[in-house]
Formats: structure tokens, sequence, C-alpha cells
């Protein structure tokens, strides 16, 4: 029975992580949520109703009203972690401080204490490891940074929503949806202060990018495609902004992000620079009555005119293509697939190759290690 007890805790804070990380709430309103909390929105989507709190044991204003909820857009993967959750037991709380026995906070309905949970989700990385872990290390590798907490899910959520993971279809989706319904306003008013995460992640990334493309530029990076010249100049005006900036305030980043953004957006294998007039993803959004204002990589054409590619990009592009060449080449698998996977390469392969054009005709030379990578994808 203490075996399955532990077992128990250990679902527990593994379902606590899920709905932490993938919903942006504080670690004290995820402790809060109350059976029946999931629920499908108007548009087939899905949403955690909790309550307005700032942890377990916050005390609210005199004039708070404590009962006032509160929707968070959530992703599909969140589901079986409430639903696990709600057959533990016949709780209220999804996170009660326990599930064997009545306490005090129990009989007054209070969850389960933040740092008792970040102990139990801390267990649960070092019982994961205990059994998971292989040659190549732990399964759960330390954290670099420091002691893994609850609070640090909200933020690193931001950190992706922000730069989407690239080249994970199902992962861009998902965060896509997170994003869009934040930005849309579906939780803003409920949680201006993940505006302000988002706010803050956003500049972070630009100020990234661009010491990133001022670095490749000036070690010798070429940039191929109808706005490669303007490409660097853009990188080069954007470094400048960045010096001797202090920002600790959201409206001081959101405001410094949107003066200075060069409007380089990095996706997988390709950079956009953007450009409304013309932008091959405009005319579908604009069809559906979407506002256009950056660039949709799910809807990227590639006889756009915006788009230039980097030797980092090419490097993708022959990652890529290796991939494609060798499906193409499988002679076990159908002969459909051959097909597909010859078609998939020959654009691929014709951006190579015109990119390695142009910089023989700028007078680069051709970095060995791409020669050794063309050598042998093409």
């Amino acid at each position: 029975m203490r075996e399955v007890n532990q077992l128990v805790r250990y679902l527990t804070a593994a379902c606590f992580v899920v709905i932490c990380y993938l919903s942006g709430m504080r670690s004290g309103e995820v402790l809060q949520l109350r059976r029946g909390c999931l629920r499908e929105d108007e548009n087939g989507g899905f949403v955690l109703v909790g309550r307005r709190s700032k942890g377990a044991d916050h005390v609210p204003a005199p004039d708070a009203d404590e009962t006032a909820e509160r929707p968070w857009a959530v992703v599909s993967a969140v589901v079986p972690a409430v639903e696990m959750l709600e057959s533990l037991s016949d709780a209220e709380l999804l996170f009660p401080p326990s599930r064997q026995r009545t306490t005090v906070r129990s009989r007054r309905k209070q969850a389960k204490p933040t740092g008792t949970m970040n102990d139990d989700v801390r267990e649960f990385i070092d019982w994961v490891n205990e059994r998971f872990s292989g040659p190549d290390g732990p399964a759960i590798p330390p954290d670099p940074t420091k002691a893994v907490h609850a609070s640090r899910f909200r933020r690193t959520l931001a950190y992706f929503v922000v730069r989407r993971p690239g080249g994970l279809a199902a992962a861009q989706a998902q965060y896509g949806h997170v994003k869009a319904k934040v930005t849309l306003g579906y939780a803003g008013d409920a949680d201006t202060s993940w505006m302000e995460d988002l706010a803050i992640e956003e500049l972070e990334m630009l100020s990234e990018q661009v010491d990133e493309d001022l670095r490749a530029l000036d070690e010798g990076e070429h940039i191929s495609g109808p706005p490669a010249q303007e490409c660097r100049r853009r990188v080069r005006k954007a470094s400048a902004a960045f010096a001797g900036r202090v920002v600790n305030q959201a409206d001081n980043a959101r405001r410094l992000s949107a003066s200075k953004h060069p409007d380089i957006h990095h996706g997988l294998g390709m950079t956009c620079v953007w450009r409304l007039e013309t932008a091959g993803c405009r005319e579908e959004r604009e069809a559906a009555g979407l506002d256009v204002t950056e660039p949709d990589e799910q809807l990227c054409r590639a006889t756009c005119t915006n788009l230039a590619y980097t030797d980092r990009d090419i490097k993708n592009k022959r990652l890529e293509l290796a991939g494609w060449e060798a499906a193409a080449a499988d002679r076990l698998s159908p002969r459909p697939l051959w097909d597909r996977a010859a078609a998939k390469a020959a654009p691929i392969r014709a951006v190579i190759e015109v990119h390695e054009q142009d910089r023989r005709g700028s007078g680069q030379e051709e970095p060995m290690e791409e020669q050794a990578d063309g050598a042998q994808t093409t």
C-alpha cells in the first residue's frame, strides 16, 4: 500500500508538470483547480477554468472576488492529465493536501502547498532517473541553472511560445494555438502578467537573434535570395539599437520591440525578410479576415520574394535534402513514396544550388564543410 501511495504521488506530480507547463498558469493557480475545471470553448478548443489567485496560500485583497473565474487556453495534452487527477479520488480539489487522510488543510478546502509540490516534482525526477536512465546519462538531466521548481514552468512556456520549436509540426500547432488565443485576448483580460512574460521573452529573443545575425555576418556568412541585401542592412541597423539600453518593465519591452524589430524572422531552413506588400502568406490570411502583421510559416510559399537563405539555413536544407534523397533511394518502400521523396528533394536541391552559385558570384569561397556536405547530398 505504501508503494501504491508513493506511485500516486509521482503520478500527481507528473500531471501537475503537464498542466502547469502547457497552460501558463501560476503554480498556485494550478494547485487551486477544482473538479470540472476542464471545458471546451465555442471553437472546440480546451480551456481550464480556475480562480483568481497568486498561490495556494494567497490572501486576497478585501475587495477581491475569490469566486471569480479565469480561463486559460490549453492544448489537448492537458486533457488526459486533468481526467487522470479527477479519477484518483473524489476530492473537490485536483491537488488535495493528501489522498489518504483528512488534514486541516483539506477540511478548509486548501490545496497542497507549492513547496510540497516542488518536493514531489523533484522526487518524481529522481524516480524517473533511477528507473529509466541509460548509458548516455540520466533520463532527466540536472538543471544547469538552479533547482527545478514550479514557478519556472510559466516562463519556460513563454520562452517556447515565442520561439516555436522549428521542424516539430505538432509542437508548432500546439504552441501556435496557445499564442493565438493569448494574442487575441482570449486570456489577456484575465491574466495580464502572462502577456508581460511574453513581451519580455520576445525582446530577449530579438536581442539574441540580432546578436547572432551580426556575429554571423562579421564572420562572413553568405545570404542569398531577393532580399539578401535588405537583410544585411536591417541586421546592421538593428545591432546598434540595443547598445546601453536598460529594460525593467514590460511596457518598455513592448515599445522597444515594436520600434527596433528588424522584421527578420528565422524559420527552419529559411529566413523571412518581412515586407507586407510582397508576402506570399498574405492573401490567404486576409481572405480569412485576419490581420496580417507578421509571417506565417505554415502558409509560407517557396516563390515568395521575402525569402532569404543564410548559410545556417542552407545547413538545415542539406540535412533535409539528405533525408529525402535517402527515402527516394529506399527500394524497400512503395514506388509512390519514392516519387514523393524525389519531388520533395528537387526544390531543396535547387535552393542549395542557387545559394552556392550566388556565393561564387559574390567572390566568396565555399566553406570546406559545406563542400563535403554538398558532395554527399548532390
